[in-house]
């Protein structure tokens, strides 16, 4: 489907399940703003796609994302955006948490707060969204989930400023731009999937595989492109937080973060990012839409075990499990 093209393409639902169907599809929502929908397969359900594809059906997106949902988060966001007292800011964003759990104790599918996230806090244009697109459906699907878990783990941990959480998304959206070069490989992605769970694997990886010149090259240098790409555009609020790039990307060899900093030494704000990117990874297989709550719960990585990042996590499970307890005044 063409970018310019207003019009949502229609196919056989039964084709799902063949993965036969094109790369994209234009997803417009209000306002008609464009959204660039990965394979539509990728990010429905398995069991949706058991029940339709014998049917000769028409797809219909509403089937994976309840409109109440997306509209519910949607509406709560736009409300965040405009308050500006702490205990305002604090009430919101508890109800936000308690309609999190009850949304996703019930099988609701992931996409819909993730629709509802990009709508509200999305500032990466969408050229540089295709580009993501283009170069990997499973990186696109990637940046879009870690940046709407960065808005809950933020919120989670008690950051209720509209603004800081919108830059929270955008550099989680925006982490692995880096990445979208022509050298860009399976064995690149396999990489980043190896550095996520086990820090400094990464480069091991590629060795093993004889990777080429150019993959080590991607996999290396795109730390500092997306810190680049994040400074140039100006779409933060707090521009400092672009660091979080540099910080969030540990070295290689393990040894630690850009620059010398320890693992110990990173503040919160990096943690959210560092979370938020753990969270998911590079491949189709990842399925935790339907379930997210105990996927969250129950989310395994070595990563959480270093300090800010396992508060950060600990918080996030606290104010998803106990969100009747959260009071509306802090103290």
């Amino acid at each position: 489907m063409e970018a310019d093209n207003k019009k949502l393409e229609k196919l056989p639902v039964k084709e799902l399940a063949k993965k036969v169907i094109c790369n994209g599809h234009l997803f417009l929502m209000s306002g008609e703003r464009k959204f660039y929908l990965m394979k539509p397969g990728v990010f429905v359900d398995p069991n949706f796609i058991k029940a339709h594809a014998a049917r000769d059906q028409i797809f219909d997106f509403e089937s994976v994302i309840n409109d109440k949902v997306y509209t519910n988060f949607k509406k709560l966001f736009h409300e965040l955006r405009y308050l500006q007292f702490e205990a305002d800011l604090r009430k919101k964003c508890i109800e936000i948490i308690k309609s999190f759990h009850s949304s996703f104790s019930t099988g609701e599918h992931f996409l819909a707060f993730a629709i509802a996230c990009y709508e509200e806090f999305c500032e990466v244009s969408f050229d540089d969204l295709k580009r993501i697109n283009d170069v990997d459906l499973n990186l696109f699907r990637k940046s879009l989930y870690s940046a709407a878990f960065a808005v809950i783990i933020g919120i989670s941990n008690d950051f209720y400023d509209f603004m800081m959480l919108k830059d929270f998304y955008n550099i989680s959206f925006s982490l692995d731009i880096g990445l979208c070069e022509e050298s860009y490989s399976y064995y690149v992605a396999e990489a980043c999937n190896a550095e996520n769970v086990d820090p400094g694997k990464g480069l091991t990886y590629l060795e093993e595989q004889k990777a080429t010149v150019q993959e080590k090259e991607v996999y290396l240098a795109h730390p500092k492109k997306s810190y680049e790409f994040i400074k140039n555009k100006s779409f933060l609020s707090f521009p400092e937080l672009a660091e979080i790039v540099l910080y969030q990307h540990e070295l290689t060899n393990g040894t630690g973060f850009p620059r010398g900093v320890a693992k110990g030494q990173v503040s919160s704000w990096e943690a959210v990012v560092i979370l938020s990117d753990a969270l998911v990874e590079i491949r189709p297989d990842y399925d935790f839409e339907t379930d997210v709550l105990s996927y969250l719960q129950n989310f395994k990585n070595k990563k959480i075990h270093d300090l800010p990042v396992g508060r950060i996590y600990k918080k996030m499970c606290s104010a998803l499990t106990y969100f009747s307890q959260l009071k509306e005044t802090g103290t």
